[in-house]
């Protein structure tokens, strides 16, 4: 179940202006005209429905339709510098949009995230951006992936990448954490 409360009137609205519509056609134009709009509009209503209350289905069209492209998070005023942190493609923000959340679902493998992060972060240490960065692999078992990237900010703090999940499945979580200097 996805988790916006505004889905139950959502829900609702469509229900009730379909049962309107097919009231008002069927009345106008008669059975042959309901017949094709109920051809044409359940299934319609069949997909907002399944993207509304359906969390994987949610995020698989999110990450095609309206994928997150960077992390930026205001924490880094602290340290006076202005870093933005690129994703993955089909990656989708979890979160609230203000508060910093490291929380991102992506369908990219663990050869995409290391070739992407690799290929962005030497770019980033080469503009001056980042001090240095250093991939590693934490193995916690053989049934999940936990790789990713230690990043050292030109202030001395630290910026944590990493990607998790499932072996056999093909979607996973990246996440983002700032430590500050100590």
């Amino acid at each position: 179940m996805a988790g916006n409360i505004l889905y139950i009137p959502y829900t609702v609205i469509m229900i009730l202006a379909f049962i309107v519509c097919v009231v008002i056609i069927g009345i106008k134009k008669g059975k042959g005209s309901t017949k094709k709009f109920l051809a044409y509009t359940i299934p319609i209503i069949a997909l907002f429905q399944i993207y509304f209350w359906n969390l994987e289905f949610n995020n698989y069209i999110h990450s095609y339709l309206f994928p997150s492209k960077i992390y930026e998070c205001e924490s880094y005023m602290e340290d006076q510098i202005n870093i933005s942190i690129p994703l993955p493609k089909r990656t989708v923000f979890h979160g609230k949009s203000d508060g910093c959340s490291p929380f991102y679902s992506t369908y990219v493998d663990d050869k995409e995230f290391y070739s992407f992060y690799e290929k962005e972060l030497k770019s980033l240490q080469y503009n001056g951006e980042i001090d240095s960065y250093s991939y590693i692999e934490q193995d916690e078992n053989q049934q999940s992936i936990n790789k990713g990237f230690l990043v050292e900010l030109i202030t001395g703090s630290d910026i944590d990448i990493f990607l998790s999940g499932n072996i056999g499945s093909n979607k996973r979580s990246i996440s983002i954490d700032y430590n500050p200097k100590n």
